[in-house]
């Protein structure tokens, strides 16, 4: 179950380098539709960052006794709405200038490829490392909702491994 959740979380940084890379187009999806003043990647992973951080320190912060369907859905539910934000919001810089993607947090430059990376590992580490405490409970304890957990958990992965991969495929039919 791990592997599959860091799986996901690579094909994203993978969909968010090939965002970057897309050459400027004109998208005619709906969902794609360009916002008149998009955020950088940056940006977005920094907003995105600061969301997350109180919910998956919750995630972190459960034990066995406290572990329980109801107490994660609303945590696992609020994680994934960010998620989809992000891809989203990643969506929306199909062809925009390198300027708009790749500016700072405070767009008073342009991030590198090796700060980018970064910033966008800085997030994955953060949604698998809570995930990784649930899932290492689940591990050591008995529970009978284990499935059901497990597949809360797979969820935070799931539907944005479908959003991601539907970037990409747009992006591979616009080259």
């Amino acid at each position: 179950m791990l592997f599959k959740s860091i799986a996901t979380f690579a094909t994203f940084a993978l969909s968010v380098v090939s965002v970057i890379a897309a050459p400027a187009a004109n998208v005619d999806n709906a969902v794609l539709v360009k916002k008149a003043q998009p955020q950088s990647i940056p940006q977005i992973f920094a907003g995105a960052t600061t969301s997350l951080t109180p919910l998956t320190q919750q995630l972190q912060g459960l034990t066995a006794s406290d572990l329980s369907v109801d107490a994660i859905t609303p945590i696992v539910g609020s994680i994934t709405v960010i998620l989809n934000e992000v891809v989203t919001d990643v969506s929306l810089l199909v062809g925009q200038e390198a300027s708009i993607v790749l500016a700072t947090v405070d767009a008073t430059a342009l991030v590198t490829v090796h700060d980018l990376s970064v910033i966008v590992s800085e997030l994955v580490h953060l949604v698998l490392t809570a995930l990784g405490t649930v899932t290492s409970i689940l591990l050591a304890h008995p529970f009978t909702a284990a499935a059901e957990i497990h597949s809360l958990l797979f969820e935070v992965g799931y539907v944005n491994r479908t959003q991601f991969l539907g970037i990409n495929s747009h992006l591979s039919h616009k080259l």
